[in-house]
Parts: structure tokens; C-alpha cells; sequence
């Protein structure tokens, strides 16, 4: 309802000549916006609880074909590389929980999973528009990647670019 009075506002400004300004999309070296979404089983979580981690947001939904077929690389890269401290943190975009749950369990996810029913994170935090987008975050909280399109997280570019941050470079 938010997004559909959003949009009808804009076409409003937009008839009157009234110029606006749209939410900015997330920067690379610049801050990552800090949120609090609830997990799978009801927990709030912020992204500041990882302050320390090198943090991947992965923004996925049920319905987005090549955000499931990365999927099960993301799991791998996070069991290689969680004694090292990354953290991978799923954030569904669907409306309701249910076919994120059935997800998670068929594709046996095993890292967190936040719900962004209303997509105030995806939309109003960071400014992304399709999926999947993957934000690779440092240990000091500042946003180093954006990546657009699915893509293998077991690549040997993407281990060594991580192993970078897990170093703290």
C-alpha cells in the first residue's frame, strides 16, 4: 500500500512540474545503512549486530529463477568461509514467509534468512531495483560491492576478492 501511494504521489509531483528527488541508491565506501528485519523464526536482527564480520546481503525472492540458482553456491561460500568471519545474510523479498520457508528448507539453507515483506530495506535503505543484488559489506561496516545478477560465489575471483575483506583490506 506504502509503494502504491509512493508511486501515485510521484505521478502527482510529476503532473504539478514538481521535481523529485528519488531515494539514492546505496554507495560503494560509504556507510551501509543499518537495519533491523526479523529472521525466519521471529527474531529481530540488525546488520550492526555483525560489526567485526565481512557481511554478504543477498536480496532474493521465491519467484526470481537466478536468485535460486545461486543459492546453493552462497551456502558452500558460507560454510568455507564462516570461521574467518563472514557472515551471509538472506534477505527475502517475498510477502509472506511461507514459500521462503519451503525454500530454505529444500534448498537446505543453513545461514540466516530475513523477511522484507514490504521491501522498506530493499527500496528505501539501499535504493535496489531487481534481484538477485548482493552487497558485500567489511568489518567495519562500509559497503565495498554491489553486485548486480546472479552470479557463482565459488568462483575463484569472488573467494579471492572476499579473502581480501576477510583480511581486512
Amino acid at each position: 500500500m506504502r509503494r502504491t501511494c509512493s508511486i501515485l504521489l510521484c505521478s502527482l509531483c510529476l503532473l504539478l512540474g514538481i521535481v523529485v528527488v528519488p531515494a539514492l541508491a546505496v554507495k560503494i565506501n560509504t556507510p551501509a545503512p543499518d537495519f533491523t528485519l526479523r529472521n525466519l523464526h521471529g527474531d529481530k536482527i540488525s546488520l550492526s549486530n555483525y560489526r567485526g564480520k565481512v557481511v554478504v546481503l543477498n536480496f532474493w525472492s521465491t519467484t526470481c529463477g537466478p536468485c535460486l540458482a545461486e543459492i546453493p553456491s552462497l551456502v558452500t561460500l558460507q560454510r568455507e568461509f564462516k570461521n574467518q568471519g563472514l557472515v551471509v545474510l538472506g534477505i527475502a523479498l517475498d510477502p509472506s514467509e511461507k514459500p521462503v520457508q519451503e525454500s530454505v528448507a529444500k534448498l537446505r539453507i543453513d545461514y540466516t534468512n530475513l523477511m522484507d515483506s514490504n521491501k522498506d530495506v530493499y527500496f528505501d535503505s539501499y535504493g535496489l531495483f531487481g534481484q538477485p543484488i548482493s552487497i558485500i559489506v567489511d568489518r567495519n561496516g562500509v559497503v565495498r560491492e554491489k553486485i548486480i545478477g546472479g552470479i557463482e560465489w565459488t568462483s575463484p575471483q569472488v573467494k579471492n576478492k572476499l579473502q581480501y575483506y576477510l583480511k581486512g583490506r
